[in-house]
């Protein structure tokens, strides 16, 4: 390597060691500046809530810090809104916030006032109005997931018959309670229930008339068969 050669390399090796203490100095200064947050962009498209719901979360946020805030927090606070599933926050540079949510879907009504998504989740809205018709289910609370997979189970099998499942209740004892859409009432016990609905649906169609048509209570709970309850009324 000659004079000159030599000469440009380190010109050139100084050159990008000025370069990177002027971005190291300039980035030090940006991360330790008091840059205040100043706006929020709302990335998703909102079903159940308002902006005006998630701004009054991001309030107390505005014009903190834009690198100090912290994020898991913001998130957090947006989880506790009652249609919010998830919520996560991101810096834009210089100083905006970006917000994305994914909303509750709900699939089905919990007890009287709650709503449950389709991950089998349980939520509690201020209002569940516009869900009222949804299929009501009831049970313990931590097997929530399992209740809404049995519906889809049970409900997939009753289509043979053209029935659509109300309300559906896990009893004490692990057995089910079964509330058809304007008709009757179905009891399946614990063990066996998928095979109890299964045998009932292909025994239907040989029912007499006058005992199908009549208000009644039909109760699967039997290793062999099933017995039928007429409702007299009062």
């Amino acid at each position: 390597m000659n004079w000159k050669s030599k000469k440009g390399f380190w010109t050139g090796l100084l050159i990008l060691i000025v370069i990177g203490l002027l971005t190291w100095f300039i980035l030090k200064q940006e991360m330790t500046s008091q840059r205040p947050i100043q706006h929020v962009k709302i990335t998703t498209q909102l079903q159940q809530l308002s902006e005006q719901d998630i701004d009054q979360v991001l309030m107390p946020y505005i014009g903190s810090s834009f690198w100090e805030v912290e994020l898991n927090k913001i998130q957090s606070d947006l989880t506790r809104l009652d249609w919010v599933s998830q919520a996560v926050v991101k810096r834009s540079w210089p100083d905006q916030l970006i917000i994305s949510i994914e909303e509750q879907i709900p699939v089905a009504r919990w007890d009287d006032d709650g709503l449950i998504n389709h991950k089998g989740e349980v939520f509690f809205p201020n209002s569940i109005h516009g869900f009222e018709n949804f299929v009501r289910l009831d049970g313990r609370l931590e097997t929530s997931a399992q209740i809404l997979a049995k519906l889809a189970e049970f409900q997939a099998i009753l289509d043979g018959l053209s029935w659509s499942i109300a309300q559906m209740s896990e009893q004490v004892d692990g057995g089910w309670q079964l509330y058809i859409l304007d008709g009757p009432r179905l009891l399946l016990a614990k063990n066996g229930d998928k095979e109890q609905l299964i045998r009932f649906v292909r025994a239907y169609g040989q029912l007499k008339n006058e005992l199908r048509n009549s208000a009644q209570v039909y109760d699967l709970r039997y290793s062999n068969g099933f017995s039928v309850k007429r409702i007299v009324a009062q």
